[in-house]
């Protein structure tokens, strides 16, 4: 391999590769925490409607203020479930974790045939780089796979 191919596999495996992986790593960390945020929200509102649904079968000066809350809280669960499928989080924690995968994957050094040491020549920095660039166009098209599949409902039909 010439030094200019070694630079080239260098700065490509940097600036590109190790670059995309912390974005990707990073997006889907960010993703996995809204999908646990909006779980555990959603439970405490629920465990909170439960409370409120007995205060208010109980006799107390407070049974409008429990009737109301008993009302309140799961609707806006409902609104938070509605929300986090809306935004498709845990789908777009998946996106990233695939990309992550296929792009270590088609990262991996794998040298011809026959060369002992293991070191790549100029058409294997090639083939390398044209396997990751293509692992990444696939990441990119699943984001029109998701969209496709996230469905907005239109107006009822009568």
């Amino acid at each position: 391999m010439t030094e200019r191919d070694a630079q080239l596999l260098a700065f490509y495996q940097r600036e590109r590769i190790e670059d995309q992986l912390r974005y990707y790593r990073d997006r889907r960390d960010q993703f996995d925490r809204a999908v646990g945020q909006a779980l555990a929200l959603s439970a405490m509102l629920l465990g909170f409607s439960s409370a409120v649904g007995a205060l208010a079968g109980a006799d107390s000066g407070w049974t409008g203020l429990w009737t109301t809350l008993a009302t309140v809280l799961p609707a806006v669960a409902t609104a938070l479930a509605a929300y986090t499928a809306l935004y498709a989080f845990e789908q777009q924690s998946k996106i990233y974790g695939d990309a992550i995968r296929a792009v270590h994957a088609a990262s991996r050094r794998n040298p011809p045939p026959g060369l002992g040491d293991g070191e790549p020549t100029g058409d294997a920095v090639t083939e390398l780089v044209q396997r990751v660039e293509t692992a990444l166009r696939q990441e990119q098209s699943q984001w029109g796979q998701l969209t496709s599949d996230t469905q907005i409902a239109g107006p009822a039909e009568e």
